[in-house]
């Protein structure tokens, strides 16, 4: 009876954290992208907690394109702290979210909860753990020694995560160790597998709408050779334009 008196204390304690941590955001739903948002968010926060983490409790910004939150002392604080996430929202949802933490200790609790949380049915919490300790522990190994993983920013059919290092960024003695998750695309996820750092290769299904028209062709600029101008050439102002070449 001892025993399932503590369990259940722990239980409702965990309960009152959670909800402590997400009571005194003021949640933005005009979008579901905002909406998706929100419940990615309190699932990590479950998570925050259980790892002895608080949870997300300030928003900074909020418009139907990005947000800014951040893990703070007190709730609903006006400026990040310690912990600084970003969110890049589309119409209905989540483009990427970015995740900065300034205790290189605390980050691997902090991005394993946000990694969790994208499959919370499927992913443990060492398998969350596995790369964002091995990464704040090559931080840690080489402090001085910047590290950044190059981010491909077109969704493809899983999560893409990367990882960055920022020693003394701001010139202020504070070094930020990062985490970037670029969602899949809607209706291709299937909750299983994540690519990390070298591995999180573009597919090509991420290219282009437009990708029909150009089959063979991987795009690098995302076809902004096929936009049309229609501005005049030579310009009137141009040292070309004294010339007729007519």
């Amino acid at each position: 009876m001892v025993r399932r008196g503590i369990l259940c204390l722990a239980a409702l304690w965990l309960v009152f954290m959670v909800n402590a941590a997400q009571a005194d955001i003021h949640w933005p739903e005009n979008t579901e992208g905002q909406r998706i948002l929100k419940s990615y968010v309190e699932t990590a926060n479950r998570f925050l907690i259980e790892q002895g983490e608080p949870g997300v409790n300030s928003l900074f910004e909020a418009y139907a394109s990005f947000e800014v939150l951040g893990i703070t002392d007190l709730p609903e604080a006006e400026t990040p702290e310690k912990v600084e996430i970003t969110a890049q929202l589309f119409a209905s949802s989540i483009n990427s979210l970015e995740v900065r933490v300034s205790d290189l200790s605390r980050f691997p609790r902090i991005a394993a909860s946000f990694l969790q949380a994208l499959a919370p049915e499927t992913t443990t919490r060492e398998e969350a753990l596995k790369v964002p300790t091995q990464r704040m522990q090559k931080a840690a190994k080489n402090p001085e020694n910047s590290f950044e993983d190059q981010v491909e920013v077109l969704n493809g059919t899983v999560p893409y995560v990367y990882y960055a290092y920022y020693p003394n960024q701001y010139r202020d003695g504070v070094n930020w160790i990062q985490m970037t998750i670029i969602f899949p695309l809607e209706g291709y996820w299937d909750g299983l597998g994540v690519q990390s750092g070298s591995e999180a290769t573009r597919g090509p299904d991420t290219y282009s709408d437009h990708s029909e028209d150009y089959e063979g062709y991987a795009s690098e600029d995302d076809y902004t050779h096929y936009e049309i101008f229609l501005t005049a050439t030579p310009e009137p102002d141009s040292a070309a334009a004294e010339y007729d070449f007519r």
